[in-house]
């Protein structure tokens, strides 16, 4: 074989083999930008879901605190 063949055949093998790598990396940098796109939303309602759960909670205590109260002995 010649070098020139040679060197076409190093070329080819290696293009075979960082294709399908490329392909795969281009796909993985796709879903990341995708989610970060997302992510501005999703932070939104997390603190809109966290809003809900801590008026829960303040609810709760407040339960809480008049269940004490009317089952507390009269002194």
């Amino acid at each position: 074989m010649t070098p020139e063949t040679e060197l076409w055949m190093l070329f080819v093998t290696v293009a075979a083999a960082v294709t399908p790598w490329a392909f795969s990396l281009h796909a993985k940098v796709a879903v990341i930008a995708s989610t970060i796109q997302t992510l501005p939303k999703m932070l939104d309602e997390m603190k809109e879901t966290l809003k809900q759960h801590e008026f829960r909670l303040d609810s709760h205590e407040k339960e809480i605190e008049a269940i004490k109260t009317s089952t507390r002995p009269n002194r």
